[in-house]
């Protein structure tokens, strides 16, 4: 009889991760932001104005490799999430004493079971968005310097070095975790570190790989910063201290117990006083993003590490005594996870799926799932009210298009960039024009101004701006999205025809102002 290693229980769970994924990931249209993306790979550049350049690649790649359906866009994050949970059994195994082939087992089970019912190694490995990557970055990074701490081969230093700009070009977040390990590197033996020639070449590597973003940057006069300055007045000010740590503990709910082992162990056990610098880079980690009030998920790639290192513990702990255990914590984590799933991924169509969530959020932990970013409770969680309505839109602004007779002179505003987006990927089949917006990254591919000739504007938004009147001779109203379970409920198209010429000085001036990277009124 064939012998199991850790190896076949690592697969096999990550299978079981893959699919539940595929089953899953096109039951519901795209999320707004996943359509953003989808808009940034059909302009391929070294940089936009809320993430860099990675996204972009990725997808072009989904849209013109795999076709750019719901499923096959979401495959990628799917697959970079397996990445994560593979990496994450890797970092477990090398803090394991014994890397021989029969040990490791109940470790790989622990990672394996965290990957398949752990919200935050499911809802963001199902949605095609930089977050998934920014982990996965995370995690390569610290299993790059792991493998470096326990081989003391500089060559991982390199390695290092080409992921870290790799990671800076998904998200810029990475500077948190590479900022994160400097007390590590300073207060730790792995202070040597500073007298290694490939620690300079690795962080020049690092700025190389990442140069042309800044130059990007620098080109645009660093949007960047404006964007963060909009997160911090909006999304920002609703993160509270209870609830940033509150959301820490949903992440990994059913890995709880092993992620809290993994950090007493790097932090307090002798046999882990090499890997210190992981126990420091978490705790400094979550200080920063505590002191700019930013996002809690920023922090989900420090915990991969500590997830490793606690099923690495625990399989020690439990190898001689304590073995009750092997059967406890496993049973906790599935047990968990049958509540858990469901709030993670959406398991049913949006009235069923919001009459379940209404149920099961009866239970008070899990009642902050269904708080979005304005601090306010809906009937679904946010990223599921954002994966409805799109297609509808893109449908009627279609239908509107195609019977528009001079379409030489006629173009499709919409407010928001998920409407944009979902209009001309959704909209492809109606030969839609691309679309006029100043949301984010579309203020970078408005045309210099409008044909000398133009009459009809297809405008789409939440409601009908008090100067829009003014702007055009004759507004019709078409539609008006009915669907009070989608966050762009209330959305509505209007067909406006033969503009003021009010309406020709404020386009002409927004364009104008939107492409010197000016504040648009």
């Amino acid at each position: 009889m064939k012998k199991y290693t850790w190896i076949h229980i690592l697969a096999a769970l990550i299978a079981a991760k893959l699919l539940l994924h595929f089953y899953l990931n096109g039951q519901w249209s795209f999320h707004r932001d996943e359509l953003l993306y989808l808009a940034l790979g059909r302009h391929l550049d070294w940089g936009y104005a809320s993430v860099p350049a990675g996204i972009g690649f990725w997808a072009w790649f989904g849209d013109q490799a795999l076709g750019g359906s719901v499923w096959a866009v979401r495959l990628i994050s799917t697959l970079f999430g397996a990445g994560i949970v593979l990496l994450t059994g890797l970092m477990a195994k090398e803090m394991l004493p014994d890397k021989t082939a029969g040990s490791g087992k109940f470790a790989m089970l622990i990672v394996g079971l965290a990957g398949l019912v752990c919200g935050a190694f499911l809802r963001p490995c199902m949605l095609f968005q930089p977050v998934v990557f920014d982990i996965f970055y995370w995690t390569l990074l610290c299993w790059l310097f792991l493998k470096y701490i326990n081989t003391e081969k500089t060559t991982w230093l390199l390695w290092f070095g080409a992921a870290a700009g790799l990671g800076l070009l998904n998200k810029y977040s990475v500077l948190i975790l590479l900022f994160g390990m400097v007390p590590g590197l300073l207060f730790t033996a792995q202070r040597r570190i500073f007298w290694q020639k490939q620690f300079y070449l690795a962080a020049g590597l690092a700025l190389l790989i990442f140069s042309p973003n800044i130059l990007w940057q620098a080109q645009h006069q660093f949007p960047v910063f404006r964007h963060i300055g909009e997160l911090a007045a909006t999304q920002f000010a609703h993160v509270t201290p209870g609830g940033f740590f509150g959301d820490q503990i949903q992440f990994f709910l059913p890995a709880l117990p092993v992620w809290l082992c993994g950090l007493y162990f790097l932090l307090f056990k002798k046999e882990a006083a090499p890997w210190r610098i992981f126990g420091w880079m978490y705790l400094l980690v979550l200080a920063v993003l505590l002191f700019f009030s930013a996002k809690s998920y920023y922090a989900l790639g420090a915990y991969p590490v500590l997830l490793a290192a606690g099923a690495a513990f625990l399989e020690r702990a439990t190898a001689q005594r304590h073995g009750w255990l092997r059967v406890a914590l496993p049973a906790f984590m599935l047990l968990l996870g049958i509540l858990v799933v469901p709030v993670a991924l959406p398991l049913f169509q949006p009235e069923k799926e919001a009459q379940f969530m209404q149920n099961l959020t009866q239970l008070p932990e899990l009642k902050s799932s269904l708080r979005w970013e304005d601090g306010n409770y809906y009937a679904l969680p946010q990223d599921f009210a954002d994966m409805t309505g799109w297609q509808e839109i893109a449908d009627i602004a279609g239908q509107t298009w195609q019977r528009i007779p001079d379409k030489a002179n006629a173009a499709i505003y919409a407010e928001h960039y998920g409407q944009a987006g979902a209009i001309e990927h959704l909209g492809k089949k109606y030969g839609v024009p691309p679309v006029l917006s100043f949301s984010d990254n579309y203020r970078y591919w408005l045309p210099d101004s409008l044909p000398a000739g133009f009459k009809t504007l297809i405008y789409v938004n939440d409601e009908l701006g008090d100067d829009m009147p003014g702007f055009f001779e004759k507004i019709e109203k078409i539609w008006e999205l009915d669907m009070p379970l989608s966050r762009q409920h209330g959305d509505q198209i209007y067909r406006c025809e033969n503009p003021t010429p009010a309406f020709f000085d404020r386009i002409n001036t927004a364009i104008r102002k939107a492409k010197q990277e000016e504040e648009i009124e």
